[in-house]
This record gives C-alpha cells, structure tokens and sequence, in this order.
C-alpha cells in the first residue's frame, strides 16, 4: 500500500473512531436538544444589558469603556468587560453575538461535564447518560439563554478543576497557568469570588504540591498581582479595598429588608437601626438623600457622576451607594447583636430556594412559558419538585401564614435530599481514601477542590443573599453531577465486588 493510500486509511479511521467517540454523541444531543428548545420558542434574552445593575451604561461602553472600566469599583471588571466589546463591534447585532457566545460555551460545558465525570473514573456509559440529563435540562437551557454571567462562571469552574487535575498529574507550567487564569477569570467576573479564595487556593496548592511548588508559585503569581492591583485602585479611588463596594447593601437584604414594617418602625424608634432600614436595598439615590452626610462632588466622570443611566436604572457605581452601604453595614451589625431572629429569617429563605431546580426562577418567565410542560415534568421527576408557586411572593405568603411543613412540595425535594447527600459521601470517600493511601494525589486534589468549591460558594452565597439561593448554586451544579457519577460508580463497583465474593462461596 502506498503512502497516500495509508494516509487515507488512516484518515478514514480516525473519522470513524471520532464518530463513534462519547464527545460527538454529546455535541449531536446538544445541537439536537438546542434546534427542539428554539422550535418550542426560546428565545436568547439580552435585556439584561440594558436593565440589570450589573452593567454600567450601555451608552458608556460604546464611547467610554476603558475609562468607565477604570472607575468602576461597584463590582470586578471582567463582565463589563467583555460585554463592552461585543456592544463596542456589533452596536446593532450583539443579541445575535452574545447568543452565539452563550452557544459555543453550552456546547464547551457539555463537553466538559463528561470530560470530569471521565477523569473521576466514572465509566464511560454512566459518564455519558449523567452529561446528556444535565445538559438538555430545561434550566440548563435558560440559563444559556440569558445573558448574566452564570453560564461562564459555570464553564469557567469545570475548566478549572479539569486543568488542575492535569497540573496535578504533570506539573507541567501551561497547566499551572490554565488553572490560575481560569481562577483569575472567576475573580474578575463576580465578586463571590474574594482575593482571599484566590489565596486560600494558593496556599493550599503550594502546600499539597510539594514537587510542584515553583509551578505553582509561576501560575499564580500574575493572578494574585492583578487581583491585589484591582483592590488597591479601589481603595486609591473610594477608599475601599476590595473588588467590589456592594457588601453592605447584601447586609441590607439579609437584615434590614427582612423586618416588618412593624418591626423597623420599632427599632428605629428603639435607636437600634437607623431610619434607612425602612427602605428596600438597592433603592433609587433620592430615597437615601435626606440620610447621607454630604453630597457626593462632581467628578466629570459619568460612571460615577450618573444617577440613573440612559436606560433608566440607578447607577450604583455612583460613590454615594458607598455611604449607603455603610448605613446597612451598621444597622446589620446592630440587628446581628439585638435582634438577630431577622437574619435566620433570610439564611432559611437562602437555604429554601438553594435546593429548588435552576429553572424556578422569576427572570426566566419570557422563556419558561414556552416549554411550561417539560420544565414541570422534568422538575417533578428529577428533582422532587411536586409543586411550584405562582411567585415568590405566594411563597412568602404561605410562609407568613405559619404554612411552612406545606412549603416543602415546592422546593426540590430530591434536591434536598440529594445534594448533602453527594457533598457529604464525596467528603467521607476523600477523607477514608487519603488516611487508607489507596487515593492518588491527582485524583485526591481534584476531589478535594469540587468539595472546596461547593462549600465555599453555597456558604458565601447562603450568608449574603435571600431569595436566589439556585441562581446562585446553578455553576456549582456541574460539580455536583461528577460527584454523583462519582458516588454512583463506587456504589455499582460495591455491588460488583460483593455479588462476585457471593458467586466465589456459592462456587466453593
């Protein structure tokens, strides 16, 4: 046979393989479930841009976004960021752009999500059939169709464990650096994410791999100077350093927006909160007037200047939100100390909503209409949620009315179950394997680092907010699927082992 021959053979045989390969199953269910989802009417959902807080004005990143960028201190940089150049190219057509983006990273975290559960030892069947449920679920598919930065945190996470694995394996430096710009990235998209994780990860890193030290000294070092670069320009600007300036307006919503009406004009005449705690977090700047000190001067900057911006919501880089969360902050800690009941009305609304499906939520209402019967039968089946309310509102209602054993037909009870379940057993297992010596490191440090992960963000998230516990948890959820096949793949191996020890006797 000659060479052009051979190469052609050999051609037509890696074709093969790649058709036969669990990768190209998931990409033609992806692109499958996609086509159904538009044909049932889901539309990409870009309004955000324009309404959210999250974003500065949009009018502002077409003409000055590496200065608004500059002086924006109310959150990380990175969606603003990234939003603002695809706004800067396709003034007209970003929906379009955005969608495509949103499209490429589906098909990226499918790919990844399969790619994890493989690199856990979870076979290849079980790997396949766990990615395929996650990946064409209905809250899946809304969350890839709203343009918030759930979606690419969520990618950004499988890629992180999935790179730190190999760095584990190899040591190799492009490791290092893909795991530390994955973290960086996260960093610099929300700030759930504190410089203390990137430092506590660090050093955690840097005490595991002893071999690797150097690596991991070279992979982190230019995250760790952007990360303190960013908090120190706040602090320079604002006199706050940190990555973001929205701490105490959360306090609100955890303390003072949980108070009756009742309750707030008691302590405030009390003297334990201060008159601000009447109203909402996040409020319009004209509601907290009268209360501020001193008016905030002039700056010639829009992006701190602007009150409201050119599409109609408050501006909350504006630097009087600042003294506004000082407010919080302090009415927080009073209320921690006198009446701290209010605070555990907030943790259990966090913990309440943190097990409901990703698709309960009130900002997906456009799409979910759409394919109301999928989402309730999937939600039903999958995730034990038997029933839903009307809003949130009904919930808080039922709640009110002293209805709360009833309340728990509308989160998902499977959920409930299932998630401690998956954190706790992956705990044991990691804990058992380590102290037995039977763990590899790699698979050890990858293990420890999903559970790290989970217990960081649902702790961070539980504490400081209230009523989008599932929002928040929607990125871990890829974690807690490789956990799952996981648990489920050491189970059947449990089960194999024991019917083959019972055949073995029968034999004898």
């Amino acid at each position: 046979m000659e060479k052009g021959e051979q190469a052609e053979v050999s051609g037509v045989r890696r074709a093969a393989r790649w058709a036969r390969s669990p990768y190209t199953g998931i990409l033609a269910v992806f692109a499958l479930s996609r086509l159904a989802y538009f044909l049932a009417g889901v539309r990409f959902d870009s309004n955000p841009i324009l309404k959210f807080f999250q974003f500065i004005d949009p009018q502002l990143m077409k003409t000055q976004l590496l200065r608004s960028l500059f002086f924006l201190h109310m959150q990380p940089p990175g969606l603003n960021l990234a939003a603002g150049a695809i706004l800067k190219a396709f003034p007209v057509g970003y929906p379009a752009v955005f969608q495509a983006i949103y499209l490429i990273m589906g098909a990226l975290i499918a790919l990844a999500v399969y790619r994890l559960c493989v690199l856990l030892r979870v076979s290849a069947w079980l790997s396949l059939g766990l990615t395929v449920v996650f990946v064409v679920s209905p809250g899946v598919v809304l969350f890839e169709n709203w343009l918030v930065y759930e979606y690419p945190i969520l990618l950004l996470l499988l890629g992180a464990a999935i790179c730190l694995y190999h760095f584990a394996r190899t040591g190799a430096l492009r490791w290092s650096f893909a795991f530390f710009g994955c973290l960086l990235a996260l960093l610099m998209l929300r700030n759930t994410f504190h410089p203390a994780y990137l430092v506590l990860v660090t050093g955690i890193l840097f005490w595991l791999m002893k071999g690797h030290r150097r690596a991991v000294v070279y992979g982190s070092c230019g995250p760790l100077a952007l990360t303190f670069a960013l908090s120190l320009k706040n602090w320079l600007l604002v006199g706050v350093f940190s990555s973001s300036t929205w701490l105490g307006m959360n306090l609100g919503v955890v303390t003072t927006f949980q108070l009756t009406p009742t309750e707030a004009d008691s302590l405030i005449r009390a003297g334990v909160v201060s008159p601000v705690a009447r109203i909402t977090p996040f409020s319009s700047l004209d509601e907290y007037r009268p209360y501020l000190r001193k008016p905030v001067p002039h700056t010639g900057i829009p992006v701190l200047d602007q009150e409201r911006t050119s599409t109609g919501h408050a501006n909350y880089n504006n630097p009087a939100y600042i003294e506004v969360g000082e407010i919080y902050a302090k009415d927080a800690k009073a209320l921690l100390l006198r009446y701290p009941r209010v605070y555990w009305r907030s943790v259990s609304k966090a913990w309440f909503t943190y097990f409901l499906p990703a698709s309960d939520s009130p900002f997906f209402e456009r799409n979910r209409v759409k394919i109301r019967g999928i989402e309730r039968v999937y939600n039903a089946v999958l995730f034990g949620e038997w029933r839903q309310g009307a809003s949130r509102k009904e919930l808080r209602r039922m709640e009110g009315s002293g209805a709360t054993a009833g309340l728990v037909l509308y989160t998902g009870v499977f959920l409930l179950i299932g998630l401690p379940l998956v954190w706790i057993w992956s705990t044991v297992w990691l804990i058992s394997g380590v102290r037995s010596g039977r763990l590899d490191r790699p698979l050890g440090i990858l293990v420890g680092f999903l559970i790290f992960n989970i217990a960081y963000v649902t702790l961070v998230s539980n504490t400081l907010s209230t009523f989008e516990g599932n929002r928040y948890r929607f990125p871990l959820d890829g974690y807690y699927v490789a956990l799952c096949g996981l648990m489920l793949e050491r189970m059947f191996a449990a089960l194999r082992s024991r019917k083959a020890r019972a055949e073995t006797q029968l034999a004898r």
